[in-house]
């Protein structure tokens, strides 16, 4: 993690490793690849899994591709008052004003959710980096981030 003081209210960023988001792109073609060549075998004739197989692997691999790529966050800054987002194909903004809560992710310990209304919810996983510093400095701006998780 890597702290910039660059004005008065002091910018912050965090990040995962860049490797982490390699990792996931290595991973979800990996099921893909591996979705794909079972789909084909077994439309082909060949002996494989059933198709209630298939839609559970393709349904779970829709919903991890979702998450990982497009909402988990990687890189997050905070440049002024504004909460700058990064996932591997998606990014995003939040005011730190409009920001009214910061909890976990369906109950998981290593993620934060910060929840603003009228934008999408800030999805951070947390579990290679700490994300207090961050919160620290939102918490400057807005009490209603707390301090740390």
């Amino acid at each position: 993690m890597r702290n910039e003081s660059g004005d008065a209210i002091g910018d912050q960023t965090w990040s995962l490793p860049l490797a982490w988001v390699g990792f996931q792109l290595l991973i979800m073609s990996i099921l893909t690849i591996g979705g794909v060549s079972i789909l084909v075998q077994t439309l082909a004739g060949h002996a494989g899994p059933p198709l209630w197989f298939l839609a559970l692997w393709f349904g779970a691999l829709g919903w991890n591709v979702y998450w990982w790529l497009f909402r988990l966050a990687y890189r997050v800054d905070l440049v002024g008052e504004t909460l700058q987002w990064k996932a591997p194909f998606n990014s995003g903004a939040l005011p730190v004003s409009g920001i009214t809560s910061a909890g976990r992710f369906f109950g998981a310990f290593f993620t934060c959710v910060l929840r603003a209304p009228g934008h999408q919810s800030l999805v951070v996983f947390t579990q290679l980096r700490s994300f207090d510093p961050m919160l620290a400095a939102l918490n400057r701006l807005n009490p209603a981030v707390p301090s740390h998780q």
